[in-house]
């Protein structure tokens, strides 16, 4: 071998290995891809995806009121950055049902004698509702609500005192403000997704790496029986998996699991079969391990930040926010922290576990189709 003049210099056989590399990284499109082109994608979707400012969150207004003060209290709360009302009820027994689906964020009731207290100097109380299911977000969300009604007393009377409007403030679901009970479930959700996509991408890919594939292919079994064989042995597996990390969150973390199991269980079901068919689709698409690794990891990505599990969606602009609706993490995430945070059942719960089921049943008659096709060409 040849050696370089200078000892510490790489020689000829060093850079005939790089160039060798080089040649066969570039001559792999889908590898060369995943490097150069993924990371500006990324790091252009998470400077738009991650925002942690509290922004144009969801306001439910209940004004018995119904006064000049109280209808600019609303537009003051309204034209902030903060806020914007998307519901607006005099029936309370409808804003709470809002706060239990997460329509809306925050609630703000105006009494009855709303004007004339402040007409008279009295005291003025507003009550204020607050979804405490992310702890995180109520301390802010608190803090603007003080600094709105306080710019609305300085225009009304020219004085910077805000003591005359007093905000009773109810935060609901979490009243210990415990931020674990928000990111626990949303934790769960994004582990699963991981887990269940890769594990059986790699089921997949591992057929074509031992040479096992086209025996596969030539079993006197139709195709979707040996794809639901492959389902079935992993959402076993996965199941388990998901069943001892809630046993234990409930006990580290003191989740108050205040749903009921069978919901909790059949939208679990639903969404490892339907992560797991996402899973066999690119083991199929896919001819080796490490293929399925970089799509893999390409794809959970934006499913993740999409979802809401660390980022509110509220905060996010609106395209993003429409992108959430593909998103089926997202509607499990909210499932999941539904049913153990709030106590919410099937009777409120039933649309987005029928779009899980919808995505599921798509996503099966794709990963038949892929199967058959490569069946047929084999």
């Amino acid at each position: 071998m040849a050696k370089s003049k200078l000892g510490f210099f790489p020689g000829r056989g060093v850079w005939a290995v790089v160039l060798k590399e080089m040649t066969n990284i570039f001559r792999d499109r889908q590898l060369i891809t995943t490097i150069v082109l993924v990371p500006v994608f990324f790091v252009m979707f998470y400077g738009f995806a991650l925002n942690p400012s509290v922004e144009q969150v969801s306001l439910g207004i209940v004004d018995y009121a119904q006064s000049s003060a109280s209808r600019e209290l609303i537009a003051t709360l309204t034209t902030s950055d903060v806020v914007v009302t998307r519901v607006q009820t005099l029936a309370e027994k409808n804003l709470v049902r809002s706060l239990l689906a997460g329509k809306v964020k925050v609630a703000l009731v105006i009494p009855p004698e709303f004007d004339r207290q402040l007409s008279q100097g009295n005291l003025a109380e507003l009550q204020v509702l607050i979804d405490g299911v992310d702890a995180n977000r109520v301390g802010i969300l608190r803090g603007y609500l003080s600094q709105i009604i306080r710019q609305y007393r300085y225009r009304n009377d020219n004085s910077p005192e805000s003591s005359l409007i007093n905000l009773q403030t109810t935060i609901l679901y979490n009243p210990g403000l415990v931020s674990s009970w928000y990111f626990v479930p949303g934790v769960l959700g994004v582990i699963l997704t991981a887990i269940s996509t890769f594990a059986a991408a790699s089921t997949m890919t591992a057929e074509k790496d031992y040479g096992t594939f086209e025996q596969l292919l030539l079993t006197p079994l139709l195709p979707w029986e040996v794809l639901l064989g492959k389902l079935l042995s992993i959402v076993g597996i996965i199941l388990v998996m998901v069943l001892m990390a809630t046993g234990f969150s409930l006990v580290v973390f003191d989740l108050p699991f205040r749903g009921s199991w069978p919901m909790f269980m059949t939208s679990t079901i639903v969404y490892i079969v339907l992560t797991s068919e996402l899973g066999l689709i690119l083991g199929l698409l896919n001819q080796n391990m490490l293929q399925a690794f970089l799509t893999t990891l390409f794809i959970n990505l934006p499913l993740v930040q999409l979802s809401g599990a660390y980022t509110p969606i509220e905060a996010m602009p609106p395209l993003f926010q429409g992108l959430t609706l593909l998103d089926p993490l997202h509607y499990y995430i909210f499932i999941l922290r539904s049913v153990i945070v709030k106590g919410i059942g099937f009777e409120m719960l039933w649309q987005p576990l029928l779009l899980l089921v919808i995505i599921a049943v798509g996503l099966f008659i794709l990963c038949l189709y892929l199967f058959k096709l490569q069946k047929y060409h084999n």
